[in-house]
């Protein structure tokens, strides 16, 4: 059984354990990973991670809203050069946080920013989003093609809204713990979505077949199905 992770943080992780870190992904049955910034201040690491296992690791570039003090004056021309430098990469984690994050307005430019230089490099954004339902709403017309909200939480009416629009909805196993978890289950079509970890923070890579295994039984289908649907979607996801 193959298995994919949409996001994850390798370089929060000691640099020593980096090989480790593979062959476990490996053994159990990992065949791509993408490894999501926070801030420029880890972007070179994701960079070294992605250059040392290119077959495993996609890196994804950007600005997390907890993070805006650490933007830098030149924090658009450098996330466009990166995406120059990696043309697999994908641009995250970004997006809106009104429960720990704050300064809304300036979350909403320097979200802005980042799905714009997206939209140019037509590439792939991974999106943070948390009791931001309102304002994000007001984002979706300006996706790029190609666009997830990662470990989603939210409510069932911003899903319906976000998939109208073409979202991909990646899940961790975070989601069981939401009292919601079986309504944003079953209304999330298989054809949307992914799985992640969020590793190490929300949960690790190893739950993500247990994760699988929850889903497919909550939406009555075979878990080898869904699992081969979810590699198929992320290919796409990737591809556009």
């Amino acid at each position: 059984m193959q298995f994919t992770d949409s996001h994850l943080h390798l370089q929060v992780y000691k640099a020593k354990d980096a090989q480790q870190i593979i062959s476990d992904l490996h053994n159990l049955g990992f065949v791509k990973v993408v490894c999501a910034a926070t801030s420029p201040k880890d972007w070179h690491d994701i960079a070294i991670w992605a250059e040392n296992f290119p077959d495993m690791v996609i890196p994804a570039f950007g600005l997390h809203p907890w993070y805006l003090e650490f933007k830098g004056g030149d924090f658009i021309s450098n996330l466009e050069d990166y995406l120059v430098r990696y043309p697999n990469a994908w641009v995250g984690e970004c997006g809106l946080d009104n429960l720990k994050a704050g300064k809304l307005k300036r979350q909403e430019e320097v979200f802005l920013s980042q799905l714009e230089l997206a939209a140019k490099f037509r590439r792939p954004v991974n999106i943070h989003l948390l009791k931001a339902e309102e304002q994000m709403a007001k984002f979706l017309p300006l996706m790029p093609q190609r666009f997830m909200f990662h470990s989603f939480s939210g409510s069932k009416e911003f899903l319906a809204l976000a998939l109208k629009k073409g979202a991909y909805i990646s899940l961790s196993a975070s989601i069981l713990r939401r009292k919601n978890h079986l309504e944003i289950i079953r209304n999330l079509p298989p054809e949307r979505l992914l799985l992640e970890s969020d590793a190490p923070f929300l949960s690790d890579f190893k739950e993500i077949p247990y994760l699988a295994k929850q889903i497919a039984a909550i939406k009555g289908l075979v878990y080898d199905d869904l699992i081969s649907r979810v590699n198929t979607n992320f290919e796409e996801f990737c591809r556009g």
